[in-house]
Formats: C-alpha cells, sequence, structure tokens
C-alpha cells in the first residue's frame, strides 16, 4: 500500500508524494513538489506537468537523500489536493466520560 511521504532528491527538490520502495529504487505515484510561499507556508506545484507519469515515476535510490512522512495537516492536504479528496479524522477522538451522578437504588 502507498503511503504519502516527503522524499528530498540530491537536487535539492523535495517531493511529496505516494511512495512504494523496493531495495533500490523508489516509485512516486502523484508526486507534487514542495515550494516556499512565504513565511512559514509551502505550496504544492506540479512536478514533471509534461510527463505522462500516471502510473508513477520510478527513482534509484542513489538519487534519494531522504524520505520522512508528512505531518498530518500536509498529508491531508496532499489527499484533498492529489487523493481522493476525503479528509480522514485521526481515531483518537475521546468521547466524553459518562458518570451516573443520581441516587443508588
Amino acid at each position: 500500500m502507498s503511503k504519502v511521504k516527503i522524499v528530498r532528491l540530491t537536487s535539492g527538490e523535495e517531493l511529496i508524494a505516494k511512495t512504494e520502495e523496493t531495495d533500490t529504487h523508489v516509485t512516486l505515484k502523484k508526486p507534487s513538489i514542495l515550494i516556499p510561499a512565504g513565511k512559514d507556508q509551502l505550496a504544492f506545484g506540479q512536478w514533471l506537468p509534461y510527463a505522462d507519469i500516471k502510473d508513477g515515476i520510478e527513482i534509484s535510490k542513489e538519487y534519494v537523500v531522504f524520505i520522512v512522512a508528512p505531518m498530518d495537516e500536509m498529508a491531508q492536504q496532499y489527499d484533498q489536493a492529489f487523493g481522493s479528496g476525503l479528509i480522514v479524522p485521526k481515531n483518537d477522538i475521546a468521547s466524553p466520560g459518562l458518570k451516573f451522578t443520581g441516587a443508588e437504588i
């Protein structure tokens, strides 16, 4: 299963994409380049908009500096823009604990 990751290439480009890894390669599906857009802001830009990479693009790991998981908010924004468009809530939503305060019978 593909997971959304940030991939930094030796060229300095930082991409966010659904990734699949092997021992020697990383496959990027629906890659987007991260572009600084002002103070503490990033934008997603098309990466290789002129290429037909709908099935993904395979990159040798020799050109990859690191692969990390994005912050949850960034992954959700990526999924909203390039994935299904759905935002999945976290599973750690707590329901309020109810306590009986009436008289005992």
